[in-house]
């Protein structure tokens, strides 16, 4: 069985290769992409199981992001991962199709782990 493709868009280098790190020992496949475009370009060249966006990033933001995908029919489930916290941050992404929603420093790498593993599994 192939692992499952997982692309993370986060600008905070430390804590995308933390994660990417986290995900490949549980068994997955990790992208790592540093800003909202090379987030497009990533989903357009290669299908991914899974999205972990983070919303605050430069070029383009998750939002953008989020938009964009459901522009371009891409159906692939996205986490949100941000440091917003606030409700119409929340209910916006969730609006442009994000399935779920994580503050960033609210959740610890094993928590972020579990919630990818409920997602893939669905």
């Amino acid at each position: 069985m192939n692992p499952k493709k997982i692309l993370i868009a986060e600008d905070e280098k430390p804590m995308a290769n933390a994660l990417g790190l986290k995900l490949r020992s549980a068994g997955y496949e990790t992208t790592l992409v540093y800003d909202g475009e090379a987030a497009i370009s990533s989903v357009q060249s290669a299908p991914f199981d899974l999205i972990i966006l983070d919303l605050v990033m430069p070029k383009k933001d998750g939002f953008f992001v989020l938009a964009e995908l459901k522009k371009l029919k891409i159906a692939t489930p996205v986490i949100v991962s941000s440091n917003l916290s606030q409700e119409e941050d929340i209910k916006r992404a969730k609006e442009l199709g994000a399935r779920d929603y994580f503050i960033k420093s609210d959740t610890t790498l094993a928590e972020i782990v579990a919630k990818v593993k409920q997602w893939i599994l669905q």
